[in-house]
């Protein structure tokens, strides 16, 4: 289903949802405006929506809340929230929560049959509501080649939306209607600022917002500047890998190798501090092809999926070395990934690929 044909869908919700992905702000966005449209009675809440958690998963539960009739209104809503699906239920009880919603929501069995408060049969697909959502990373959703086995299964009976993190165009628009509600505007330059230190998730995205809102609000002015941001805005693991790549770039190797003391300090994993590092090796190598085609930073936004303020930034990045300094950048990044994967070395195949060992 498409983000335009869910939007559409959900102005009159029917039906089993399956919603996973990276972004989680957007899920129980979209799970509140479902309830919102479902359960329109405040007085008639705590018989018209359930809620199912990775505490109170219970299947037999959960089918009795599907197949118990809506209380003085047309539709109900079952709401089933799980951190992660694939270590929570193993793959017989996923498979019985699948078969489970199959049964309730065939209008031609009995089990599929609610009564209504006057005694009728209602089919509990034109009366239930049911959203099954699953936190970022607890859901291995496959290719989409090769979907994994529940999400092939799932889309049989169930209306499946994906919601990855927004690209940088659509973040910079959220970032100023947010500021917009404070009352103060955002230079373009000021926003990308704040994705390139706060990474793209939209929850850790509002509550730096509301800091950064408060501290220029507090300051008398109505333009959050970029000054306000790194007054206010906490460095995330994005921005750290793009300053470790820029510190090789310049041959800043002691530079490098504070920044990656950083990230062991945090005790991150090594093998996602490399993947961070590879994945700004290959936009640089892809901007730097871009430069040789004569590519416009329009057109290598577009083609990256990039906001046009972070395309300048890598292009810029990308004037001070040939593409084939890059490619073979990516390719030593390769090659690090593999001894990380086969060996203990873990920080230090990192460290040697700093100093170009």
């Amino acid at each position: 289903m498409t983000e335009t044909e869910f939007r559409s869908d959900i102005k009159s919700p029917k039906g089993i949802y399956f919603f996973y992905g990276e972004e989680d702000y957007m899920k129980n966005h979209y799970a509140a405006q479902i309830k919102a449209a479902v359960v329109t009675d405040p007085g008639f809440a705590a018989f018209n929506y359930a809620r199912f958690s990775d505490d109170s998963y219970d299947l037999e539960a959960i089918r009795e809340a599907v197949l118990a009739p809506p209380v003085m209104a047309e539709k109900k809503l079952v709401d089933i929230s799980l951190s992660d699906l694939d270590k929570l239920l193993n793959e017989k009880e996923r498979t019985a929560l699948l078969e489970m919603l199959t049964d309730a929501f065939d209008d031609g069995a009995d089990d599929g049959m609610a009564l209504s408060l006057f005694g009728e049969s209602a089919g509990v697909a034109d009366s239930v509501v049911v959203i099954l959502r699953v936190a970022a990373n607890g859901f291995d959703a496959g290719t989409a080649k090769r979907p994994s086995a529940f999400l092939k299964n799932a889309g049989k009976i169930m209306k499946t939306v994906q919601f990855d993190f927004q690209t940088d165009a659509r973040l910079v628009r959220w970032i100023e209607r947010h500021f917009a509600e404070y009352g103060l505007t955002v230079s373009q330059p000021a926003a990308m600022r704040i994705l390139n230190l706060c990474g793209r998730s939209m929850f850790r995205l509002s509550g730096e917002l509301a800091k950064t809102a408060a501290y220029t609000a507090e300051s008398g002015r109505t333009e959050v500047t970029a000054d306000d941001v790194d007054q206010t805005v906490t460095r995330t693991d994005e921005d750290d890998a793009f300053r470790l790549a820029n510190c090789v770039l310049e041959g800043n190797i002691t530079a490098a190798l504070d920044a990656l003391a950083v990230k062991m300090r945090k005790r991150e994993e090594p093998i996602v501090v490399l993947s961070q590092i590879t994945r700004v090796f290959c936009d640089l190598a892809a901007a730097a092809h871009a430069l040789e085609e004569g590519m416009s930073s329009a057109e290598f936004a577009k083609i990256m999926k990039m906001h046009s303020y972070k395309a300048g930034l890598y292009l810029n990045a990308a004037r001070t070395r040939p593409a084939d300094y890059f490619d073979r950048a990516a390719a030593r990044c390769a090659e690090a990934d593999r001894k990380i994967k086969s060996t203990p070395l873990g920080y230090a195949v990192i460290e040697r690929l700093i100093c170009g060992g």
